[in-house]
C-alpha cells in the first residue's frame, strides 16, 4: 500500500474511492493490518513528537486524533448504507408515504432522493422525506445536520423544515445544522441562493459563501470563514481555534452524550485539529489527554462523562 495514500487517509484527505481501496487492502491479510497500525504509530509520533508549552488562548495548538481499529467495519457500513437508501427510494417512490431515516451517533449516511437531490446526513440526525414529491413542491423535515445538493426545478421549490426555521431553494448546495436538543439553526450556502423562513415569514436571502445562524432569538448573516467545520461530510469532526469547552460540546452533539467538567483548573487554550467520527468519543478524549492533563470517568447508569 502506498504510504502517501495512508498518510492522506490519516489526515482525512482521501476520497471515498480511496477509502474503499484501503478497506479492501485491510481485509486481505493480518500482515496488511499490522502494516497499517505501524504506519499509524509512525504518523502519531511525527505529529506529537514536539510537545508544545502553554500558550495564550489566542494561539492555536494543533491536535489530530483518529482511531483505526474499527475502520474496516465503518467504511463497509457507509458503503452499504448509501446503496440501501438509494434502493429504498427508487423501489418505494410510487407510494404516498414518508420514509424516516435516523443516523446513529458517530456515523453519517449518504442518500439520493427520487428527484436526484443528493444529501449527506450527519451523526445523530433524523430526516423525514416523501417517497414521491408532490406536483407543487418538495418538502423534507430535518432534525440534525445535513448537506444538500438540490436538483434544480424552478417549478417545484425544495423546502427543508426544522423546528427553528425553514429553508427554501430551487437548486443549490448548502449545509443546515438544526439540532432540536441544542436549539441550533444555522444555514451555510455554497452555490445558488436560499431563503430563510420562520412561520411562513421570509427573514433573509443568502448569497454564496454566506451563513445565517440563530442566536438569542435573532438571525445573523455573516461570511463563511471556517470551511473545515463542513468536513463532517468526509467523516471528520474539525476544530479551528476552539476551546476545550467548545470541543466537548461538539462531542456531546455528535455522539449524543453528556459531558460535565468538574476541573476548573483546565488550561484556557484553543485547539485546532480533526478526528474521524468513527473513532468514537473515548478515543478522542484519550488523545486530548496527551495535550491536556485531565482524567475522565463515565457513569454507566446515566451515561454522563465526567471530566476531572
Amino acid at each position: 500500500m502506498d504510504r502517501d495514500l495512508l498518510y492522506r487517509f490519516f489526515e482525512g484527505k482521501t476520497r471515498l474511492e480511496e477509502e474503499k481501496k484501503i478497506r479492501q487492502w485491510l481485509e486481505i491479510s493480518e500482515a496488511n493490518r499490522n502494516t497499517f497500525l505501524r504506519e499509524r504509530k509512525t504518523y502519531d509520533a511525527l505529529l506529537f513528537g514536539s510537545p508544545g508549552t502553554s500558550k495564550p488562548s489566542r494561539e492555536g495548538h494543533t491536535i489530530s486524533w483518529y482511531r483505526i481499529g474499527t475502520v474496516t467495519a465503518t467504511l463497509l457500513l457507509l458503503m452499504v448504507s448509501t446503496l440501501y437508501i438509494r434502493g429504498l427510494i427508487y423501489e418505494n417512490n410510487r407510494q404516498e408515504e414518508y420514509n424516516t431515516l435516523v443516523v446513529p451517533p458517530g456515523q453519517r449516511i449518504h442518500l439520493i432522493l427520487a428527484d436526484n437531490t443528493d444529501i449527506w446526513l450527519n451523526a445523530n440526525s433524523t430526516l423525514r422525506y416523501p417517497t414521491e414529491f408532490s406536483r407543487k413542491g418538495r418538502i423534507v423535515y430535518l432534525d440534525g445536520e445535513a448537506f444538500f445538493e438540490v436538483s434544480k426545478d424552478d417549478k417545484k421549490p425544495f423546502m427543508v423544515k426544522t423546528t427553528s426555521g425553514d429553508i427554501k431553494v430551487t437548486g443549490t448546495s448548502f449545509n443546515v445544522e438544526a439540532y432540536s436538543k441544542q436549539g441550533s439553526f444555522e444555514t451555510s450556502l455554497f452555490e445558488g441562493s436560499v431563503e430563510i423562513y420562520k412561520n411562513d415569514h421570509k427573514l433573509t436571502t443568502l448569497n454564496p459563501d454566506e451563513r445565517s445562524y440563530l442566536e438569542d432569538g435573532k438571525l445573523y448573516v455573516t461570511p463563511i470563514t471556517d470551511r473545515d467545520k463542513y468536513l463532517w461530510k468526509e467523516g471528520l469532526i474539525a476544530f479551528n481555534n476552539k476551546s476545550l469547552e467548545d470541543i466537548l460540546q461538539s462531542l456531546e452533539k455528535y455522539f449524543d452524550i453528556r459531558i460535565q467538567i468538574s476541573n476548573s483548573s483546565l488550561p484556557q487554550r484553543t485547539y485546532t485539529g480533526k478526528f474521524r467520527q468513527s473513532d468514537g468519543v473515548d478515543y478522542a478524549l484519550r488523545v486530548l489527554q496527551k495535550s491536556i492533563h485531565f482524567s475522565y470517568q463515565r457513569d454507566e447508569t446515566t451515561g454522563i462523562v465526567y471530566i476531572k
